[in-house]
């Protein structure tokens, strides 16, 4: 699954249990910007909630556990989520 570095940013965040305004606030876009990117993913992943989503992105092994709590003030630069193919 081909993943926009924007959409990484957002699930690893969504992990860190951010709320979406501080998303868009650490991202620098607005609120409404972030909101459209999960209901996007959540169509996409085909899950009901922000958790669905990242449960899918373990799945799908975007996600690797336990290096989000590492470095919570890790920058979205520094995704923990791997690259995809």
């Amino acid at each position: 699954m081909n993943l926009s570095q924007k959409e990484k940013n957002i699930i690893r965040m969504i992990a860190q249990e951010k709320p979406n305004k501080e998303i868009a606030f650490e991202l620098m876009y607005s609120t409404r910007t972030i909101d459209y990117h999960i209901s996007k993913m959540i169509r996409r992943f085909d899950v009901q909630t922000r958790v669905g989503i990242v449960a899918r992105a373990y799945d799908l092994k975007l996600l690797v556990p336990g290096e989000l709590w590492q470095n919570k003030d890790q920058s979205p630069s520094n995704s923990t989520l791997k690259e995809s193919s």
